[in-house]
């Protein structure tokens, strides 16, 4: 409650009651999920919906293992959620005990990190590290195990204020070196990821886009980030992306890649993949730097502050009209035939999410489950 959670998603049993009963006292609302898988998704669900960590809570053995799922879901996705699991006695720990399972052990290859409480006087700090380990940085899922003993002692309220990570800073010549790239490329591509979502810096990487000129293109998880209906857009790219973006990408001899990661899905065959392209890649997770494609410079921290030394470098629009030129040539030879509705007897899909893309509110939320409909919603 001190941390700012107002909902938890869950599923009691033996080894949690002590936390439930805590809830039951008040000031947190707990919303009854069916399965700790679906307290988990549910968790996720909340975090994306919100902005704020999802938390759900699950008993020990089985309850534990069911929120795996979960955390590895919010893990590949950047969600940051807080999963507290309860544990059996520590006494008990390595006795194989009644749903005694290595919750820690499971998890740690789907978390950010997973902490194992072994004394009350910890419980208060190991919280406030697991909601800083989760929000900060590249999110990401964390899983806080407690015996339930534990959870019965008495312990003296502390503080929970934990020190910010320190931001990694970027170094001047790297971002000179990346100001040289830009100014020498005459097809240069912004290859827009999820992690402009996840860093909160749209605003900053619609600057840039304006200041610089550059068409761009995004995956599908980085669809909202900058106007659809900006004139150098190219849609969503890879094997379910636009035609025009795949074939400006294949032509372009520079990516600025920002908050990307260079998915199976978009690149396809990577060594194929945008082959006379330098790249820039601009990443709070150095771990993405060179995993797939090494970069001629990488550019490592807060896109909420590269974006705008960037654009600050650059003292001009880049000079790339006739890249520009075909750009829109692209655009108008590809773009979708959604007047070809008219001529069709049966249900065209393509038109029919178009216009509901036209006519819904726009404070509306639509969701999607996985399949050919996520990418019609999607591209339309």
């Amino acid at each position: 409650e001190r941390r700012g959670v107002e909902t938890v998603f869950g599923y009691p049993g033996g080894a949690i009651m002590p936390v439930y009963d805590a809830l039951y006292d008040g000031g947190v609302e707990h919303l009854l999920c069916r399965h700790e898988q679906g307290a988990a998704m549910a968790a996720i669900g909340y975090a994306r919906a919100s902005g704020r960590v999802g938390v759900c809570i699950a008993t020990s053995g089985p309850g534990a293992t069911n929120l795996i799922t979960g955390l590895a879901d919010a893990l590949l996705d950047s969600v940051p959620v807080v999963a507290i699991t309860g544990q059996v006695a520590s006494p008990l720990i390595g006795t194989d005990a009644f749903q005694e399972v290595d919750v820690l052990g499971l998890s740690l290859a789907c978390t950010k990190h997973s902490f194992l409480v072994r004394r009350p006087e910890e419980l208060t700090s190991v919280l406030a590290e697991a909601f800083r380990v989760a929000s900060s940085g590249r999110p990401g899922p964390v899983l806080v195990d407690i015996p339930k003993d534990i959870q019965l002692m008495a312990i003296r309220p502390q503080p929970l204020a934990v020190a910010d990570a320190p931001q990694p800073s970027c170094p001047s010549s790297a971002l000179a070196q990346a100001l040289q790239l830009l100014q020498a490329a005459q097809r240069p591509m912004l290859y827009i990821g999820g992690g402009v979502a996840l860093a909160g810096a749209s605003a900053q990487l619609n600057a840039l886009l304006r200041h610089s000129a550059m068409p761009s293109v995004a995956t599908l998880k980085g669809l909202g980030a900058v106007d659809p209906h900006h004139p150098y857009y190219l849609g969503m790219l890879g094997m379910h992306g636009s035609k025009a973006a795949n074939l400006a990408v294949q032509q372009c001899d520079l990516l600025l890649v920002v908050g990307a990661r260079f998915d199976d899905r978009v690149t396809g065959k990577l060594d194929t993949f945008a082959p006379d392209a330098k790249v820039i890649h601009l990443d709070i997770d150095s771990a993405e730097f060179g995993k797939l494609r090494r970069p001629d410079v990488a550019l490592h921290g807060d896109l909420r502050a590269l974006l705008p030394a960037l654009s600050a470098a650059l003292t001009a629009p880049l000079s790339i009209a006739p890249w520009l030129a075909q750009i829109d040539a692209l655009n108008v030879e590809h773009a979708w035939d959604y007047a070809a509705a008219e001529r069709c007897e049966r249900i065209d899909a393509p038109a029919l999410l178009r216009t509901l893309s036209q006519r819904r509110p726009r404070t509306s939320v639509v969701t999607t489950d996985v399949g050919q409909h996520l990418m019609w919603v999607a591209q339309h």
